[in-house]
């Protein structure tokens, strides 16, 4: 039985109109409870006012680094007694961001365990889909250009699957960030342009014999329907947290990251 003594969950949202409260939501699915008290503590706190845009920082469009505003938000959690933090942004796991956010975090004494999102997706398909050898990514630019996902993949084994440059800018990114019908404009629905864009892209990772497709924004969860299409496994990097999140809560367990060090999550 889980116990009101576990360590509370704290999640940054603001990145993404829906995102923080996505990963709460998948957090609720994830954690074995039979009652309301069995689940978990948790806290969501979103500023979104005050976080920079990530992909415009990372293109130079802005000087001014996300991290910053990030680190202030975990402080926050922190006092609200959360131990285990996630970020529910992918773009924000770009070295320029996070390394920023550890440092800062190790400066200013703020005692949390902070779970990389990216890290914990690779890591998922490993432990769950032996049979996978080839994966795409579907995700922003700023996460495409600064090569976060295609880093760890390889350094697992995968061969990785990426559109051209073309592609990026005119399917996948634009059905996130279009400025009038993308995900983050269109919140409260999803639009008919960003399911035909979506479809487009299936079709792409499909004719080069993709096996799995991480769905490298938070915003593509909201196209997520089943976890299978056209034979292809969709992983949705906001689910790989919210499970990663409950395991650290909830059990004794030491992760492996990227660079294959362990670490002990208490």
């Amino acid at each position: 039985m889980l116990s009101n003594q576990l360590p509370t969950i704290g999640i940054v949202g603001g990145m993404g109109p829906r995102a923080g409260n996505a990963l709460f939501e998948r957090v609720i699915c994830n954690t074995r409870a039979s009652t309301d008290q069995q689940h978990l503590p948790v806290v969501v706190m979103s500023f979104p006012s005050e976080i920079t845009d990530r992909t415009a920082f990372l293109k130079g469009i802005t000087a001014e680094n996300p991290a910053y505003a990030i680190v202030k938000i975990i402080q926050k959690l922190a006092i609200t007694g959360a131990g285990v933090v996630g970020i529910a942004c992918n773009t924000s796991h770009s070295a320029l961001i996070y390394d920023i956010i550890e440092e800062e975090l190790f400066k200013r004494k703020v005692d949390v365990k902070l779970l990389h999102m990216p890290n914990e997706t690779c890591l998922f398909i490993k432990s769950n889909y032996p049979e996978v050898k080839r994966v795409g990514l579907m995700a922003t630019n700023g996460t495409y250009e600064t090569g976060l996902y295609q880093q760890i993949l390889k350094g697992m084994g995968y061969d990785v699957v990426l559109p051209d440059l073309r592609f990026q800018n005119n399917v996948i990114h634009r059905m996130i960030y279009h400025e009038t019908w993308g995900l983050k404009a269109s919140h409260s629905v999803v639009t008919d342009q960003v399911y035909k864009l979506f479809d487009e892209a299936l079709s792409f990772f499909k004719a080069r014999d993709t096996d799995a497709i991480i769905l490298g924004c938070t915003e593509l969860s909201l196209l997520v329907k089943d976890n299978t299409m056209r034979g292809m496994q969709l992983i949705d990097s906001t689910d790989c947290l919210a499970r990663a999140l409950v395991n650290a809560v909830t059990t004794n367990t030491v992760t492996i990251n990227a660079a294959g060090l362990a670490s002990e999550i208490f």
